[in-house]
């Protein structure tokens, strides 16, 4: 039996462990449509123009899945939700049903008069998704850092409008690696506009990866499925967005986490709350703290939490009552209240809490397993139950997962990612070790 124990330089025992599961969650996925307006280089699920559902069939999935599954949050994604003709009707739905209705979009389509219509018809906030290889008409060939400039427009947008969520999902690729730091930094600037960014690894399949691909006894053709890439992109891991967080924030601290199906101290998605200003970070939330916020709430609700409002958002001195059970709350107003030793006039300083949220995608370890997240948030209905929207494309296709078998000719045994010597699980027993001459040529040329 091969050792499947975890090696991830991320200790996750000190965070909270979410306790999100699968029918009872922060967030759920509704999905009207599958047509979108870019082309992103990464992307996992197949364009169709001809995917608009109608609103009978959006509302059976919405009572369907919430029949399923409590949620704090209904993502409304796609595809690109802002292309469907009804988006206004879609998102005034959500909200009667009695969740908050947060539109996932890449904002081509999004203009003030339309997050007007979509405030009144009740939408909680939008998540942008933003960044280099989305084939952006005037956008391409950008920087992230020159991106910002288009996330500041985003941003602007809907603070202008008032009451409204606004935060960011960034797809993290190996030659954006590097301009993490600048992401965070106009993230942490922008602290009274931007509720949270997400930042996510890339992953996508390539036909030289060692594994063959079955969906039942049916072996599946990878160019037939939206995962394959002509790119043998590196897969990043939670690690290396993290250690370029650090380079701009270097006491950073996350509070909680989700684990994975196989390896449940994987970091699959990394929480982190800090509190500051637009100029510096006075600390961030420990895991007592976030503990005590998810349960609080559930309490309270019957829902675990997913997102505070704006107006919350800026009172951070409402977590004071937290200092008494939190030791990075305590730390975090310690050095709030320092700064006004040195400055009194800082206690005029707005002060605002915002998230950085790590997300690390699946991944197929040496033995052939997949390992997902537990808990995961991104839950979406298809054909009377839940499934990861990252693999509804194995359903839509297959009417099942497609599963990894070891190809019988791969390099080493059991390596699906050698990204890297700390990661690899079978590092002790494996003939071609992740930094050998040959693993290397194989994996990075």
């Amino acid at each position: 039996m091969q050792n499947l124990e975890s090696t991830h330089a991320i200790d996750t025992s000190k965070y909270y462990r979410m306790p999100w599961t699968m029918s009872d969650n922060g967030l759920s996925w509704l999905e009207p449509t599958r047509n979108c307006n870019l082309s992103c280089e990464y992307c996992y699920q197949r364009h169709d123009p001809q995917s608009h559902k109608s609103l009978s069939q959006v509302e059976l999935e919405l009572v369907s899945m919430m029949k399923l599954r409590k949620c704090d949050a209904m993502i409304i994604a796609g595809g690109e939700p802002l292309t469907h003709p009804q988006i206004i009707e879609i998102t005034e739905m959500v909200k009667k049903r009695g969740t908050k209705p947060v539109i996932l979009t890449n904002g081509v389509s999004l203009i003030p008069s339309l997050v007007h219509k979509l405030k009144k018809a009740g939408v909680y906030g939008f998540i942008f998704h933003v960044d280099s290889h989305q084939n952006r008409p005037e956008w391409e060939g950008k920087s992230e850092k020159e991106l910002n400039a288009l996330r500041q427009e985003y941003a602007d947008m809907v603070h202008k409008e008032g009451g409204l969520v606004c935060g960011y999902n960034t797809t993290i690729l190996p030659e954006t690696l590097d301009e993490v730091s600048s992401i965070v930094e106009w993230t942490v600037k922008n602290i009274h506009k931007v509720a949270c960014n997400v930042l996510i690894p890339v992953r996508t399949a390539h036909p030289d990866d060692p594994w063959d691909y079955y969906a039942g006894a049916q072996q599946v053709i990878l160019q037939e499925t939206p995962y394959i890439s002509s790119k043998r992109f590196k897969n990043l891991t939670a690690l290396d967005i993290c250690e370029q967080i650090w380079k701009v924030c270097p006491d950073y601290a996350f509070s909680s986490y989700l684990g994975g199906t196989v390896l449940p101290d994987a970091p699959k998605w990394l929480f982190g709350t800090h509190v500051g200003s637009s100029n510096h970070i006075y600390g961030n939330l420990g895991a007592r703290a976030a503990e005590i916020l998810q349960v609080a709430y559930h309490f309270l609700t019957g829902r675990y939490l997913a997102f505070t409002p704006p107006k919350i958002n800026s009172k951070a001195r409402l977590l004071l009552p937290l200092m008494a059970f939190d030791l990075g709350t305590r730390n975090m107003f310690k050095k709030r209240w320092s700064s006004f030793l040195k400055n009194p006039f800082l206690i005029f300083e707005k002060i605002s809490i915002q998230n950085l949220i790590v997300m690390q995608p699946h991944d197929i370890l040496p033995n052939g397993e997949q390992d997902e997240c537990d808990g995961c948030p991104n839950k979406t209905y298809w054909n009377g139950r839940l499934v990861s929207e990252c693999r509804k494309e194995d359903y839509m296709l297959y009417g099942r997962p497609i599963m990894t078998v070891e190809k019988e000719t791969s390099l080493c045994y059991g390596f699906s990612r050698c990204d890297t010597k700390d990661f690899c699980l079978l590092r002790s027993t494996c003939q071609n070790p992740a930094d050998s001459p040959a693993a290397q040529e194989y994996y990075f040329s």
